[in-house]
């Protein structure tokens, strides 16, 4: 994003500040009523809806996740708490190089988070359960499907009950797997070359950043892309 906007509300009073623009062409400031996709922000209110299913006694933390969703690899010995601390071993479906190849030619396509499991399930686990950190979306992927397992809703309306309507945040949503817009103001979204940069983790290759300094790479607009294949992780 080319802007961001910070909230600062304490005792004292808010504060807001904005930086940057929220569209290279218009270059108009955001402000508070900007609206912004949140990526894996996504994740710490995946897990905390989670904390909150745990609290009503609707699941466990030492529950293997193959108690809610079947397939997985290592599924008896994965715990829901290994899954929430990067602890599970199994290989990020982002990290797959087809997936941004499918993105990129078919922005629009609405993904089912086990379209994206079927791609994270190809590939062999990276490690063993709880055997160290690796950082993977296929682990709040698979959290999405037990919150609406447990919790016995669609993701979306869990989050909204259960997160977003108590503390007033009225313009936060989980968008439909069908839906590519955001709600006006938003900002957009712009990337250098295709969507395999931003999903994996290797950096801009060196002629790409010398051709994107030099005016020669332009940035593309990527805001509608469907934010579906990201589900519980990003969406």
């Amino acid at each position: 994003v080319p802007g961001a906007m910070v909230v600062i509300r304490s005792p004292q009073g808010t504060i807001d500040a904005a930086v940057g623009t929220t569209d290279l062409a218009a270059r108009t400031p955001p402000d508070a009523t900007t609206h912004f996709r949140i990526a894996s922000n996504t994740k710490t209110m995946t897990a905390a809806l989670i904390v909150l299913l745990a609290q009503d006694g609707k699941l466990a933390f030492s529950d293997p996740i193959s108690a809610f969703v079947p397939g997985v690899p290592n599924g008896e010995k994965i715990t829901i708490a290994e899954l929430l601390t990067m602890r599970s071993g199994l290989y990020s479906y982002t990290a797959d190089p087809g997936l941004s190849t499918i993105m990129d030619a078919d922005p629009g396509k609405a993904w089912t988070p086990q379209e994206v499991l079927d791609i994270a399930f190809r590939h062999p686990p990276q490690v063993a359960p709880d055997e160290s950190y690796e950082y993977s979306n296929t682990n709040y992927a698979l959290l999405g499907l037990v919150a609406e397992k447990a919790g016995g809703r669609p993701l979306s309306e869990l989050l909204d009950d259960r997160l977003f309507a108590p503390v007033g945040l009225s313009q936060t949503s989980l968008p439909a797997a069908d839906v590519t817009a955001i709600p006006a103001p938003y900002s957009h979204g712009y990337m250098y070359g295709g969507s395999y940069y931003a999903l994996a983790d290797d950096p801009y290759p060196a002629d790409m950043q010398a051709a994107a300094r030099a005016g020669r790479l332009l940035p593309i607009d990527y805001t509608n892309q469907n934010p579906s294949y990201a589900s519980a992780a990003g969406g």
